[in-house]
């Protein structure tokens, strides 16, 4: 039996990360706020999915953040859940929005150590994050377009659009507000109005049903991201509809369809998304579940994102994504049920 000391374990371990073998990802003291905008498990342990009480954050809640895993663009949080024991618990980074006051990375006027983070202009890639739009009104019920339930409407057979989000490296997931509005509104009503014509604005609205129902996402969008892009209002949004209407007739949408009230085996959506948009999708793509359902899918794309390209040809050079949080299986939920 081969016995090894512990300062030869250690240089081991350096002799790996040197490599490239393994990347060490730390947890890193911070404090802020964490938004809940979703109902999500709170975890003891984030890799072993301990939660003896089963404890939750509640959406619309707000809980004071301790520590973030990989500040430059966290995939967890650690925030204090007061009804619960322990208090201190893990909740995945896609379950709300987090305003950073100290260390890790900052808040949304922080440079990230790369300039400004509320500039037009500076996004080097972008996310497209797409809704199950009937498994997203499962998790907030009381949203106006949550109270269409016909089920021939578009959403009911076709992702939607969330947003399409300009990223800048340097500020992990803090760039945006590049116009006059610089902080998040409570309420998306709040915001401002977008003036679009009405043929741009009929065109969102069937890929946004917020739109239609007033609900005001499209505002949020409009002055959290769409003001750091490069393009008009109209323009922007133009390209993230027809990027949802790419995603959806590539095939995916059928794929949803045929499968609607069943359990779907993660992977063979993966395999889907690969084979309809080229290998590079496959580490591209996140999926985002909750309550056992799929919630939302997040791209990313190329920097080289211009009206008219071909959502395929956006992937290869974006930067990989993180993981998804999805088990091995999800179900494809009904509009109204």
């Amino acid at each position: 039996m081969i016995v090894l000391r512990k300062n030869t374990i250690f240089q081991v371990f350096l002799i790996i990360v040197t490599l490239g073998y393994f990347q060490p990802v730390w947890a890193e003291k911070t404090s802020g706020e964490f938004t809940a905008q979703q109902t999500c498990p709170a975890y003891v342990s984030k890799n072993k999915s301990t939660n003896p009480d089963n404890a939750k954050i509640l959406a619309g809640s707000k809980y004071a953040i301790t520590e973030v895993l990989t500040a430059n663009n966290p995939d967890w949080y650690r925030v204090v859940v007061p009804a619960a024991n322990p208090q201190e618990r893990w909740v995945n980074a896609s379950c709300g929005q987090a305003q950073l006051s100290g260390g890790g990375g900052g808040g949304d006027n922080n440079d990230g150590g790369g300039g400004s983070c509320n500039t037009a202009g500076q996004g080097d890639s972008y996310v497209l994050a797409l809704s199950w739009q009937p498994a997203f009104c499962e998790t907030k019920p009381d949203k106006a377009e949550c109270k269409i339930t016909d089920p021939k409407v578009y959403q009911a057979k076709h992702f939607t659009l969330h947003g399409l989000w300009p990223n800048k490296k340097s500020c992990g997931t803090h760039y945006g507000f590049c116009g006059d509005v610089k902080n998040q509104k409570s309420n998306f009503c709040d915001y401002p109005a977008v003036q679009l014509d009405d043929a741009p604005r009929t065109s969102l609205a069937e890929v946004m049903p917020s739109v239609t129902a007033g609900s005001c996402l499209e505002r949020h969008e409009w002055h959290k991201h769409g003001t750091c892009a490069q393009w008009s209002l109209e323009d922007y949004f133009d390209l993230a509809a027809d990027l949802t209407r790419q995603f959806n007739d590539a095939g995916m949408a059928y794929f949803m369809n045929r499968r609607i009230g069943q359990q779907v085996r993660t992977d063979d959506f993966i395999n889907r998304v690969t084979a309809v948009l080229g290998t590079a999708a496959k580490d591209r793509i996140k999926l985002n579940c909750n309550q056992g359902m799929l919630v939302e899918i997040q791209l990313n794309l190329s920097a080289s994102l211009t009206p008219g390209i071909d959502l395929e040809k956006l992937l290869p050079d974006a930067p990989v994504q993180g993981k998804s949080n999805c088990g091995e299986t999800f179900l494809v939920d009904a509009i109204g049920q």
